[in-house]
């Protein structure tokens, strides 16, 4: 139990680090890539939407 909290705590105080003291310089880049990545998929990015199968209730 003791190592998954360890990384929890550095991995929350890297994400910190870098917004206050490094102006997001590292996260704004991954961003950035799941951007480009999410565009070169078959469908293209589409923001989330939840939906309602109709079926379910008919009854």
């Amino acid at each position: 139990m003791r190592w998954p909290l360890i990384v929890t705590a550095f991995i929350t105080g890297f994400i910190l680090w870098d917004r206050f003291e490094n102006d997001g310089t590292y996260t704004a880049d991954v961003e950035r890539s799941f951007r480009e990545a999410s565009l070169d998929m078959p469908g293209g990015w589409r923001p989330p939407t939840i939906t309602i199968n109709r079926d379910l209730l008919k009854r």
